[in-house]
């Protein structure tokens, strides 16, 4: 059943990666046979728990959310912080054992889309676009989350940031980072000044240049034997 929402919940929805590529003339019958709910969290509000089913399509329209993961000892670890408009957890929707593996806490005021998974199912059926726009971003999902493995395997900042940069560098002495310090900082699992003093050292050692995003690999063979 559908409950009204505001018109910039339905501008958000087609900023969302997953329904971005969905042309304009499609769009408004898109929005006919969309099934959601609208539900608002406050600030701390646990949106997901770990371990709980997920049989519905979240996709935060307003406000960021941040996901984290406990182990056995109970401790917890940040894994991502979804900024809207974007989806949550979308790779175990259709998953035989869809167990989310996350807790989602709103870090913000939110408002979030909840779509069942037979009318997530139907949409893929009806808007090639939008099936096609699904399976890039769990796609991507499943890239980012092997290189955040890779890192983990990585003891040091240094040798995160050797891996890091002649990979996003494909060989090219000069390139731009493609992530903010702040998002780089999160995927190695450390604090942005910690980052930021490493980067800073590495390149008064000639390593690297730094300059904003701007990164010049002065010593490949340095880097290389950091990892």
């Amino acid at each position: 059943m559908k409950h009204p929402a505001r018109a910039s919940t339905f501008s958000s929805i087609f900023q969302c990666p997953l329904c971005s590529s969905i042309p304009a003339d499609e769009r408004t019958d898109f929005l006919q046979d969309l099934r959601y709910s609208v539900r608002r969290y406050g600030k701390g509000d646990l949106l997901v728990t770990q371990g709980a089913v997920y049989e519905m399509l979240y996709i935060v329209v307003e406000g960021e959310v941040e996901t984290v993961m406990s182990d056995e000892k109970g401790e917890f670890v940040k894994v991502e912080l979804i900024s809207a408009p974007n989806p949550l957890a979308t790779g175990f929707l259709f998953a035989t054992d869809n167990l989310s593996p996350v807790t989602a806490q709103a870090k913000t005021n939110c408002v979030v889309l909840l779509i069942p998974k037979e009318n997530v199912l139907f949409l893929m059926g009806k808007y090639p676009d939008f099936m096609k726009a699904f399976l890039t971003y769990i796609s991507n999902k499943v890239a980012f989350l092997s290189e955040k493995l890779r890192l983990s395997t990585l003891r040091t900042i240094r040798a995160k940031l050797g891996y890091y940069l002649l990979k996003e560098s494909k060989g090219e002495p000069v390139f731009h980072l493609r992530i903010s310090k702040e998002e780089l900082s999160r995927l190695f699992g450390v604090s942005r000044p910690a980052l930021v003093n490493v980067m800073m050292q590495m390149a008064s050692e000639g390593l690297i240049g730094v300059e904003q995003r701007k990164i010049t690999i002065r010593d490949r063979i340095a880097l290389q034997r950091l990892f």
